[in-house]
């Protein structure tokens, strides 16, 4: 585990890889706990009477809610990583900002 101190001493190429790393890392908890979460939301909506098997109904509805969660989850994730796509892209500028030179 790197502290402050250590990470002031890597160069700037090894503390953007770092905080990278740490970035990936905190993005795949945050995915493991949404897809608990909505497990957890998903089962407790459908599953009304636990049994040895699922109704038609109950199948149903986890699919349909599992669904939604996915399409809400993939649009989330396409919009933040055109947000830092967006932003590595104008880091990458020099602050020019992405101006046009015409």
């Amino acid at each position: 585990m790197l502290d402050v101190d250590a990470l002031k001493k890597l160069s700037p190429e090894q503390q953007e890889q770092v905080i990278t790393g740490v970035k990936q890392q905190a993005a795949l908890a945050n995915a493991q706990n949404l897809v608990t979460d909505i497990s957890e939301k998903c089962t407790n909506k459908c599953i009304t009477s636990p049994g040895s098997s699922l109704s038609n109904n109950e199948k149903q509805c986890l699919q349909r809610c599992m669904d939604r969660f996915m399409e809400s989850w993939n649009l989330v994730s396409q919009t933040l990583q055109k947000r830092l796509q967006e932003e590595v892209a104008a880091a990458g500028m020099g602050g020019f900002g992405g101006s046009s030179f015409s």
